[in-house]
């Protein structure tokens, strides 16, 4: 069987353009044109596509559909998740599972790190299960109406936010992982510049580098 043409949409960043760097290393033409593809593939897409080409979500589905699952994962502090290869259909991330693939959730991940392991496994995944899937070899997963889990919205930059107060008494570490590197979790100090709180305990005054809890204490003592 000739290689098909396909469609890959990604959001290019480095953990979805591994997905696109397996198809072109496996052998399978990239094209640019939807009308040019025999399937279109997408992996950290967020945007409807019409149904019928598979989709690449990092997640064990129907766990945790929707546009952010992993910051969900690591916010309600599970130890397990994975990458899930689906037929599109006209519902989001509800369209049959070709394959899947378990990743676990390390204790320091943050939501980069889990989404470039995810990806990683997901890829390779695809390249090993394509050919039987495109030779009617793998029968499909219907997945149930509902998910067990809440659907995972998009975040805002408020939703980072936490008040001085509760940054004086001791942020969520969980939550600065889950966040990071969007929206992320910040702050405003009492002369109204805005600080980031970084994974690995580490603090960016706006307009400075980053630097440890203990020096800020050094510097900004006095505000605490």
């Amino acid at each position: 069987m000739p290689p098909i043409s396909i469609l890959f949409l990604g959001n290019n960043t480095g953990y979805s353009n591994q997905v696109k760097t397996a198809l072109e290393a496996a052998g399978y033409p990239l094209v640019s044109n939807q009308k040019q593809a025999d399937l279109i593939i997408s992996a950290a897409y967020g945007q409807k596509l019409p149904p019928g080409g598979l989709n690449l979500h990092p997640s064990l589905l129907p766990a945790y559909r929707g546009a952010t699952p992993v910051p969900y994962q690591i916010l309600n502090n599970e130890t397990k998740s994975g990458i899930s290869i689906i037929k599109m259909t006209d519902q989001f991330d509800a369209g049959p599972i070709v394959a899947q693939e378990p990743v676990p959730i390390l204790p320091d991940d943050t939501s980069l790190d889990l989404l470039k392991r995810c990806f990683t496994a997901g890829a390779k995944l695809l390249v090993k299960i394509l050919p039987d899937y495109l030779n009617n070899k793998i029968t499909l997963k219907p997945q149930p109406n509902q998910s067990p889990t809440p659907y995972c919205r998009r975040f805002t930059k408020q939703d980072g936010f936490i008040t001085w107060e509760e940054f004086k008494k001791g942020a969520d570490e969980r939550k600065i992982r889950a966040l990071y590197p969007w929206p992320g979790v910040w702050t405003k100090i009492p002369n109204n510049k805005i600080l980031k709180l970084l994974p690995k305990n580490l603090l960016q005054l706006e307009g400075k580098q980053p630097i440890t809890r203990k020096q800020f204490e050094a510097g900004y003592g006095h505000l605490l």
